[in-house]
């Protein structure tokens, strides 16, 4: 079964959901965790963190929230805040939490003699991120030299953020972007990465839409079509997150009450009022998400049960931190058994809430 590498702003909500799913849906999930910067307000801390606080943070927050398996940070957005000695400290204290993480270096990066400190004894050594536009065979090589890696003990990500998902034979130029990339040295593996989702909420105040996963049927059919064996290759999207990942200047700005909701083609966008409590416009968020067609149930996931719950008003509604959470949580069980339903795994459903008679919330397995 391909490994689900999904490009995650290291934000609570991201951590949270991933360490809240099941561990046999964990088993096949290597997240990609992105460093934000230090403007980017904490939730847990309720303002912005020091590049002292997110060398230390990060590492402790691996450490509790996924602490067993493969992960991949990478420092690019934070680099210059923490600059090399910070990135070096931030990797010690993460990789003492959870040995299995790997560094994840640029292109421009190779040449800095940090990388080759911090690249792992074992396989995978190191990942790099390569744009889909900026692909340099040569800075590719001479960089492995640099680091002091060979190419088998190095993956790949190539990021497609910009690439016009909308054209009808981009399968086809991704899947010789994938070839192309595959030439130049025998990488460990070489995974996929981009997102179709829009740049802004695609729905209307008080409505809904479908926007379709194009960021999966491009990769399955440019899986088709390259030339990569399988077991060498990966996915990675953006979760339920916008199609770049981008930091804005300013931190903050008002959050808009609204699921993101991936279904098996579509992503089923339910957008709340623009008026009113928070609490009020999720539970109707949430009413209309359970209601709909697309609601896979209850037992898919341990959000669609809690979405479920606050739909019913049985329990809270959340905040925005967990309403991007349980989107999360929902979008990467979807995505593993996506994944699954390709080699014929399945995976069993969780548990679900029943009410009583007597109003009483009972959780059957």
């Amino acid at each position: 079964m391909l490994p689900y590498r999904p490009a995650l702003r290291f934000k609570q909500g991201e951590y949270l959901a991933a360490a809240k799913i099941p561990r046999d849906i964990q088993k096949h999930i290597e997240p990609y965790f992105i460093i934000p910067p230090p403007k980017e307000r904490d939730p847990e801390k309720g303002r912005p963190l020091t590049p002292d606080e997110i060398a230390y943070q990060t590492g402790e927050r691996i450490g509790k929230h996924w602490p067993l398996y493969r992960a991949y940070l990478d420092p690019q957005y934070v680099l210059p805040a923490l600059r090399d000695a910070g990135v070096r400290q931030m990797f010690r204290i993460a990789q003492a939490r959870n040995p299995k993480l790997v560094p994840v270096v640029t292109v421009s990066q190779l040449g800095n003699p940090l990388w080759r400190q911090l690249v792992r004894p074992v396989a995978p050594r190191v990942a790099i991120h390569l744009p889909y536009e900026q692909i340099d065979a040569a800075a590719l090589v001479e960089g492995l030299r640099a680091i002091g890696c060979r190419a088998e003990d190095v993956d790949i990500f190539i990021d497609f953020t910009g690439a016009p998902f909308d054209l009808p034979d981009i399968a086809s130029s991704v899947a010789g972007i994938m070839d192309s990339v595959a030439s130049i040295a025998p990488w460990r593996s070489i995974t996929f990465q981009g997102s179709a989702y829009p740049t802004k909420n695609p729905a209307e105040e008080g409505k809904d839409i479908l926007v379709p996963r194009r960021e999966w049927s491009i990769f399955l059919q440019a899986m088709a079509e390259c030339s990569i064996a399988p077991e060498r290759m990966g996915f990675s999207d953006f979760g339920a997150d916008c199609g770049e990942i981008n930091f804005p200047k300013k931190s903050g700005g008002k959050p808009i009450p609204h699921s993101r909701y991936t279904g098996a083609t579509s992503t089923f966008v339910v957008r709340g009022a623009g008026t009113g409590k928070h609490a009020d416009t999720m539970t109707d968020v949430f009413t209309r998400l359970i209601e709909s067609e697309h609601f896979s149930g209850q037992g898919f996931s341990y959000a669609d049960r809690r979405m479920w719950e606050a739909a019913k008003g049985h329990s809270s509604c959340g905040n925005p931190s967990m309403w991007r959470e349980w989107n999360m949580a929902h979008h990467m069980v979807r995505v593993v058994r996506d994944l699954g339903a390709m080699v014929g795994i399945t995976f069993a459903d969780g548990p679900v809430t029943t009410i009583a008679e007597q109003g009483v919330l009972l959780i059957e397995s």
